[in-house]
């Protein structure tokens, strides 16, 4: 499974459709999320440009107001997965879909540069996990957020701390990992690139990673958008042990050192002194 993420930033213009079209093609992709389409009513033939070929299925959330801004496209090879239903909310749009026997939930999303409408749409998605069957998660887009100060470069920090930690908080209510990066670190950056970040990326559910085999998300070269594209790609091979994952508050629990140094103990190993 490939899933591919751009931020178009518009796509009005059929040089850039047709562009994009073509990366979807030359990469593989099976689904493809894409942000700020500036358009209404998207129509097959707008569709067929932007993925390259007929063979292809969608759903759309239109831009808003007056300004065309914003507008979410996912597009899909044409009978990868049955559709079960779709749903949206401010800054987001989804898909609960099945393949293979399986449940996925598919969320392109698209953040507003508030931080209260993030808010929304972050508590919005976990009531919405909170009601759903059993299934793995797939979100992605750009989240206009970072989880960590060196995820931002050449751009003031001080005021931001308190909205990392919002961010990091709803990773986990979601039960989501945020894979590591292939081929780069940030998504953007200005143009003389003194200023970087990392807005746009993937995340994941734990089952997402072992179905899929998955090995991290790619940062690709920025092409037709200031964003640079980001891919999620099957591996099939055996990287061993997933990611590792830890709640702090276990911290809190008076005989959690015991029971760690005890499991320690329990762990018997022979050989060189490194082993």
């Amino acid at each position: 499974m490939i899933i591919y993420s751009l931020n178009i930033r518009g796509g009005g213009k059929l040089v850039k459709r047709e562009r994009v079209g073509f990366n979807i093609q030359r990469g593989g992709v099976d689904i493809a999320f894409i942000q700020e389409t500036g358009l209404r009513g998207v129509q097959f033939q707008t569709v067929k440009e932007l993925w390259g070929e007929a063979l292809v299925e969608w759903s759309h959330s239109d831009a808003e107001g007056a300004s065309g801004g914003g507008g979410i496209l996912i597009m899909w090879r044409k009978d990868f997965f049955k559709v079960i239903y779709s749903f949206k909310g401010e800054g987001f749009l989804g898909l609960c879909v099945e393949k293979e026997n399986k449940r996925i939930y598919f969320v392109n999303f698209y953040a507003s540069c508030d931080h209260n409408s993030r808010l929304r749409s972050w508590k919005r998605l976990l009531d919405i996990k909170r009601r759903s069957s059993d299934g793995s998660w797939c979100i992605g887009g750009e989240f206009n957020m970072i989880t960590s100060l060196d995820e931002r470069v050449g751009i003031s920090k001080k005021n931001y701390r308190k909205e990392i930690e919002d961010f990091k908080v709803f990773i986990e209510e979601m039960e989501l990992v945020d894979p590591p990066t292939i081929g780069g670190k940030f998504t953007w950056r200005n143009s003389g690139g003194s200023a970087m970040s990392r807005l746009d990326r993937f995340l994941l559910s734990d089952n997402f990673i072992i179905d899929w085999k998955v090995e991290g998300q790619t940062i690709g070269e920025r092409d037709v958008s200031d964003p640079a594209p980001i891919w999620i790609k099957d591996n099939k091979r055996n990287w061993g042990p997933k990611p590792f994952r830890f709640n702090n508050l276990w911290f809190d629990h008076k005989k959690f050192f015991l029971f760690v140094e005890g499991e320690w103990k329990k762990i018997m190993m022979k050989g060189r002194g490194d082993i």
